[in-house]
């Protein structure tokens, strides 16, 4: 009898992790159905959806009042859909207010093992949701992406692995092919633009982003979705946008400098060991919320990571066309534009990749897909 999982993963990070999870699970048992929530990453590693990721990517304290409603109708259909096909295995990706209340609606009807794949960032804001989690009991194992998170579940009991960051597991083979492919002058330093993987943060960033650039004699190279392309394209005619998931990693390492917004994406850029600088602009509500709950200074991982500031901030008011342009023509010559001492050096984007795989010789996705198996028997 085929073993039966369901994944559910809230945006597109998720999307990323659920499809490499599947991938790995695929290879590590011959027969296999997995059903669940995600885009097309998860439906290209064969998962069968019961609605795209996209339904229900909002983020922000704030943005996602609108939705309330819609949301929890989506909750419903979700707890239903997973009670009708009744999973040996339930794993929920980051998301933890979508994934969390569906946990809740599904234990009341199903007696099944649910695993959560990425730590809530309890290290950053609202600390006591890791004693909730842990006392809570539904969830039986917590799969975390980075090595400072475990003592603050583990202290509570919540079996947790470190499974490693998926970054560290993709292709970052340096390939100077998007020359001839896009044909991009030779002759001119890249910037690499990442406004955001989310319609929200696309919205608020990409004119500031375009203004920053604007008249600058630079090569300017976007990778993004598919669904943003057009957008994209009339805020940046001269740009060149990549969409190819292959192409987009070649991307990062081809540029000089990347100006990107808060989020995974550092880490990717960390392991393309291209300089760059943070961007983000919250909505005035989210932003005020944040300023009385955040317990960090730092909002880019990989300044977390390291535990220290190596990669400039600018966020909100500092989130504006006239200051990134200062930042990113000083980076393009090579300088520190706050006057720090600290580089982007490729020996200290080597550590970060050292912070993130995981032990014993595996992917991030062949040890995450080890934890979900040891439940099916248990």
């Amino acid at each position: 009898m085929p073993l039966k999982i369901y994944i559910i993963a809230g945006e597109a990070s998720g999307d990323f992790l659920g499809s490499n999870l599947t991938t790995a699970l695929n290879r590590q048992r011959s027969e296999l159905i997995v059903r669940g929530i995600g885009g097309d990453l998860m439906n290209d590693a064969g998962v069968d959806l019961l609605f795209h990721c996209d339904e229900i990517a909002v983020m922000g304290l704030a943005e996602i009042i609108p939705h309330i409603r819609r949301i929890k109708r989506l909750i419903q259909q979700t707890v239903d859909d997973i009670c009708t096909f009744r999973p040996d295995v339930l794993v929920t990706i980051d998301s933890s207010g979508f994934c969390n209340r569906v946990i809740a609606g599904v234990i009341k009807r199903l007696d099944i093992p649910c695993v959560h794949y990425v730590a809530p960032p309890v290290w950053a804001w609202r600390p006591k949701r890791a004693k909730k989690l842990a006392q809570w009991g539904a969830v039986k194992h917590l799969m975390c992406l980075f090595p400072f998170e475990p003592p603050y579940f583990t202290v509570y009991g919540l079996p947790t692995t470190v499974v490693g960051h998926p970054a560290v597991s993709m292709d970052w083979t340096p390939d100077r092919s998007l020359c001839k492919i896009f044909e991009i002058p030779t002759d001119k330093k890249n910037v690499c633009l990442l406004p955001g993987s989310r319609r929200g943060e696309i919205k608020r960033h990409l004119a500031i982003f375009a203004e920053t650039v604007k008249g600058l004699d630079v090569n300017i190279i976007v990778p993004t979705f598919p669904k943003f392309a057009a957008e994209i394209k009339t805020a940046l005619p001269f740009a060149h946008i990549i969409t190819d998931p292959e192409l987009k990693r070649k991307a990062m390492m081809f540029c000089d400098v990347a100006l990107a917004t808060s989020g995974t994406v550092s880490l990717e850029l960390a392991m393309a060991k291209t300089p760059m600088i943070i961007a983000y602009r919250a909505s005035w509500m989210t932003a005020l919320l944040l300023k009385y709950f955040l317990r960090i200074s730092s909002v880019c991982l990989v300044n977390i990571l390291l535990n220290k500031k190596v990669i400039l901030e600018y966020l909100q008011k500092a989130c504006n066309a006239k200051d990134l342009r200062l930042a990113l023509t000083a980076m393009l010559k090579g300088e520190n534009p706050d006057g720090t001492t600290v580089e982007q050096t490729p020996e200290l984007f080597d550590h970060v990749r050292q912070l993130l795989t995981p032990s014993g010789g595996k992917t991030p996705a062949e040890k995450a897909a080890e934890v979900v198996l040891s439940y099916v028997s248990k």
